[in-house]
């Protein structure tokens, strides 16, 4: 079972030589970190738009998280922000590829290549999507996958819960054998490198990160559809972004001109412009949108720069041997350091992601959305209503 679904996931969804199924998105991400070497006293920089264990997993090895700007319009992370990240101490760029969308992996390479840092990919929400024709998760170092819930409404490939880390780097591969697949079917004969070789089925005995054989089984069915779902969502996004052009307050994200987005899971972002609703606030928009039945969903993170623990430090551990944590000697993020999250993050949306949605659907969700846009001075308040009826 887990070597047929390794093949079929290398395929579909992974593009690596070497694909490693585990129990969770964040055990693929711990394990990417480990096999990169990041480790105490490292930094990883990291969007400050993503969930936190795009990064936390990290923290567990030692290193602490950079948060990194984020671009306006596709909400990745921005390339031009990396130079002002870097230190002496940067080990790895960690890119995540948000709701289906893709990062700008060309300039990202360019300048991990350019300082000698290793990328990780963290694709959870993304399965399917690609690159310049090639598929994400195998431009970086080493690319990690969540399959957490189930489809429609979980991960692309949903296992209930699992995960998978891929690589084309052998050293890469067997440091994560080594530490968290312990009784894996003929772990020693995988094992061609030193210090690897001579090493028993235990491995390390570090970690089992191993999936359940249920786990695949599942996600293996989901990897069947995956394509079939991801252009249903495609299309039934596109049709719905047809019928709102010319909703002035609403700016759909953009994709680069190399991405080919897949997977949108989390459902598909838009970005609210209040100034072309005489300043109604997103709280107020959102609000009547879902009043008219249509939905309407947030922006899920808030920016982790401005986010316990990361806004001010907190150590792990509390009896004074310091921390694997951001703590001491921590210089917390300055808010005006992401000028983009700042001022883009509170004003995201979320359309509906639809794979087969009810007929009328996708136009009823549009009239709704385009009748509160219309309509949006009789939700100002009442000074302001007058101001601008004045």
């Amino acid at each position: 079972m887990v070597l047929e679904f390794e093949d079929k996931f290398r395929e579909k969804v992974a593009g690596t030589e070497f694909v490693l199924p585990q129990n969770n998105g964040t055990s693929t991400l711990l394990a990417a970190y480990f096999a990169v070497g990041v480790g105490p006293g490292d930094e990883v920089i990291t969007p400050t738009y993503t969930w936190i264990c795009s990064f936390a997993p990290a923290t567990l090895l030692g290193a602490r998280p950079v948060f990194a700007d984020i671009d306006p319009e596709t909400l990745c992370l921005d390339p031009d922000d990396l130079g002002r990240c870097l230190s002496e101490r940067t080990r790895a760029i960690c890119v995540a590829h948000l709701f289906g969308t893709v990062c700008d992996m060309d300039r990202i390479m360019a300048f991990a290549q350019e300082h000698d840092l290793a990328v990780i990919e963290d694709c959870a929400h993304s399965h399917g999507a690609r690159w310049d024709g090639r598929l994400i998760g195998s431009i970086g170092d080493v690319g990690s996958f969540s399959m957490q819930g189930a489809a429609p409404a979980g991960k692309p490939v949903g296992a209930g819960e699992g995960g998978v880390v891929g690589t084309d780097d052998r050293h890469l591969y067997e440091r994560i054998l080594a530490i968290g697949h312990l009784n894996r079917y003929n772990l020693p004969g995988e094992f061609t490198e030193e210090p690897f070789t001579g090493l028993t089925s235990a491995g390390w005995g570090a970690i089992k990160f191993r999936p359940t054989n249920l786990s695949l089984a599942i996600a293996t069915v989901a990897l069947d559809n995956l394509e079939y779902r991801n252009r249903r969502v495609q299309e039934n996004y596109d049709a719905l972004l047809a019928l709102l052009e010319g909703v002035e307050c609403l700016q759909p994200v953009r994709f680069y001109d190399k991405a080919e987005p897949a997977g949108y899971y989390g459902n598909m972002r838009i970005i609210y412009r209040p100034e072309a609703a005489g300043g109604l606030s997103v709280e107020a928009f959102q609000k009547a949108v879902n009043a008219e039945g249509a939905s309407l969903g947030g922006r899920n993170y808030e920016g982790w720069h401005v986010t316990p623990p990361y806004d001010t430090g907190m150590a792990y551990y509390d009896d004074g041997r310091g921390a694997i944590s951001p703590s001491e000697g921590y210089v917390p993020p300055r808010p005006e350091d992401l000028p983009n999250a700042m001022d883009v993050i509170p004003r995201i949306l979320a359309l509906p992601t639809m794979i087969e949605p009810p007929e009328g659907y996708v136009e009823a969700s549009a009239a709704a959305i385009r009748k509160v846009a219309e309509n949006f001075a009789d939700l100002l308040p009442h000074d302001e209503r007058t101001a601008r009826e004045a």
